[in-house]
């Protein structure tokens, strides 16, 4: 926290003036002006101290909440029901004094003699209770056609014996949140608009839900058709991004070179940043949902299913097995354990002051930290970075697997490409798994003799587990994607 502002000081010393203006003909009073406090509306009359404090989750939960950026301070009116569905508190800058001030009075006619003010410290920031509470569902239940309170009958109080866990307990299962959102929402009822563009699906209701693709054109291996060029809008966003420039020829240049590229490929390869890749990718290439070349960016225009010469960018999805140690060594793709439900922080969705300007393009663009072509290339003497990857068969720098590759036997005219072999032999990826498999293994074994981590394991986890989730969720909206229609 920022104590020495340059407003707060000049608002100090106005503040500093009037006081001591107020404070003439008393002894000198000691104004703290360098301590800094934080403030905490607390939407009731206080009468107890220690029960406000422990509505709030007491000084430690305070604490913790106040040393995280984006988290919310948590106000439950029954803090002893686990079922309680907390009033949250949002941080605010603000600019205030907490000042003390003594009134003396004549106890004859109780006229004031003299107010003495004391700064006790000033307030940057402070919680403010502006949200809505959530729908609280108490717990209670119908017995005998009179309601009564099954609250000890669902959490254990004292020392537990082993009959309790063998006595039936009532179906009392409410969800962990009622309401996602605890703000008042101006809903402004519309009719959706009509797009233009012939590649955007219908909407069925109950079907699935609307997709969040963006601009960018999602095909299914059972597609007929692939599309022969990009959707107007996702040119367009290209000049509004300042991105139709250098930016798309570099992009154009890599897809004339490999046709079929991953996105973490492409970012290592390029050093542009995801959010630039958004844009990007749907203008020159795209994605394949289902079969071999599944979360993989093709070049518009370029069919893999139709060209055996592909077989070399196929996906081959790896995971490490589960053995003594993997986990120690390689971290998982995500983690349940860390779940933070909607309401504890603070909505991003807050907002933000946007500015364009021509400079825009010409500011350079830092790419994403820990970026290296270990996120997409596997090598001999390596450990991946996360325990599920999806790497193509031509980024796989195994001498073992390459000699497999070069002995593929050629692919006759008339045959098909298969919607989940694709143009491999039944066994190959199997087979090319094992050996990953192998090579991993043996390198963890080498790394806890060595009693170090092994680097790979830590750099860019972060963001490969962002990524990762992002093509998960694309894939998942597409899986009752309709054939495309290039019509």
């Amino acid at each position: 926290m920022d104590s020495t502002s340059a407003p707060m000081d000049s608002v100090t010393d106005d503040l500093s003036k009037e006081i001591s203006r107020m404070s003439c003909g008393s002894k000198e009073q000691k104004h703290q002006f360098g301590r800094t406090l934080v403030c905490v509306e607390y939407p009731a009359i206080v009468q107890n101290d220690d029960k406000m404090l422990q509505s709030l989750g007491g000084i430690n939960k305070i604490s913790k909440v106040y040393a995280e950026r984006n988290r919310r301070l948590e106000l439950r009116f029954r803090p002893d029901d686990v079922y309680c569905r907390p009033a949250c508190a949002d941080r605010q800058k603000v600019t205030g004094l907490l000042l003390s001030v003594k009134v003396r009075r004549k106890k004859s006619s109780g006229e004031v003699v003299n107010v003495t003010p004391t700064v006790v410290g000033k307030v940057n920031m402070a919680f403010k209770f502006t949200s809505l509470c959530d729908f609280q569902f108490l717990a209670m239940d119908k017995i005998n056609g009179k309601m009564e309170c099954i609250y000890d009958q669902l959490v254990p109080r004292g020392l537990l014996t082993p009959q309790w866990f063998q006595d039936p307990a009532p179906y009392f299962l409410p969800p962990a949140t009622f309401s996602r959102m605890d703000t008042v929402q101006n809903y402004q009822y519309r009719q959706e608009t009509v797009h233009n563009d012939t590649t955007v699906q219908p909407y069925h209701i109950g079907r699935t839900r609307r997709r969040r693709s963006g601009h960018a054109i999602f095909v299914t291996f059972s597609t007929a058709t692939i599309p022969l060029k990009p959707r107007p809008s996702a040119l367009k966003f290209l000049d509004i991004k300042f991105l139709g420039g250098t930016h798309l020829q570099v992009m154009k240049q890599h897809f004339a070179e490999r046709p079929i590229w991953s996105k973490v490929a492409l970012m290592c390869v390029t050093g542009y940043t995801s959010e630039q890749m958004k844009f990007l990718l749907p203008a020159v290439a795209y994605y394949f949902v289902t079969g071999p070349f599944r979360i993989m960016w093709v070049r518009i225009g370029y069919d893999p299913r139709k060209h055996p010469a592909a077989r070399i960018y196929q996906s081959i999805d790896y995971r490490i097995r589960v053995q003594g140690g993997t986990q120690s060594y390689v971290k998982a793709k995500r983690s349940y354990t860390q779940y933070l439900l909607p309401y504890k922080s603070t909505p991003s969705s807050r907002p933000k002051t946007a500015i364009l300007s021509q400079q825009a393009e010409e500011k350079p663009v830092e790419p994403d930290s820990g970026l290296s072509e270990n996120h997409y290339i596997f090598r001999p003497g390596m450990i991946p970075p996360s325990r599920q990857m999806f790497y193509q068969l031509c980024d796989i720098k195994v001498p073992e697997i390459e000699l497999m590759v070069e002995r593929l036997p050629r692919i006759q005219p008339g045959v098909k490409c298969h919607e989940r072999l694709g143009w491999l032999p039944a066994g190959f990826a199997e087979q090319c798994r094992d050996i990953i498999n192998n090579l991993v293994v043996e390198q963890i074994k080498i790394v806890r003799e060595n009693n170090s981590q092994p680097g790979t394991s830590e750099e860019f986890s972060e963001y490969l587990e962002e990524e990762q989730d992002n093509e998960d969720n694309e894939e998942n909206d597409e899986e009752d994607w309709e054939d495309y229609d290039d019509s």
